[in-house]
């Protein structure tokens, strides 16, 4: 991760640039990719004559996990994610100082 210091004014700038300007609206949020399409998503793939079976067979299978102990297959039941750190805990990503205006 690469750090610097930024005046306030550039900061904004970088923060501002991911900003979609007025009238604008994401383009995920409609057409086939509405995360409720499932209709419209087959109704492309069947205009594109997608062949799923290829698709599948495309993508490697996943490792089988092994037990260090006894050398039997294991299955994750859980997962436990930790928690995401708190905005007082570090400073934006780039940033090491801010400049308040």
């Amino acid at each position: 991760m690469q750090t610097r210091t930024l005046p306030g004014a550039d900061f904004l700038w970088l923060v501002l640039r991911h900003v979609l300007p007025r009238r604008f609206r994401r383009a995920r949020n409609f057409g086939f990719l509405y995360p409720n399409s499932k209709r419209l998503i087959q109704l492309v793939q069947l205009l594109l004559k997608v062949n799923l079976a290829a698709a599948a067979a495309y993508f490697k299978p996943r490792p089988v996990l092994t037990c260090p102990g006894c050398g039997g297959a294991m299955k994750i039941i859980a997962t436990h994610l930790a928690p995401p750190p708190t905005r007082r805990d570090r400073p934006p990503d780039g940033v090491t100082e801010c400049a308040v205006m």
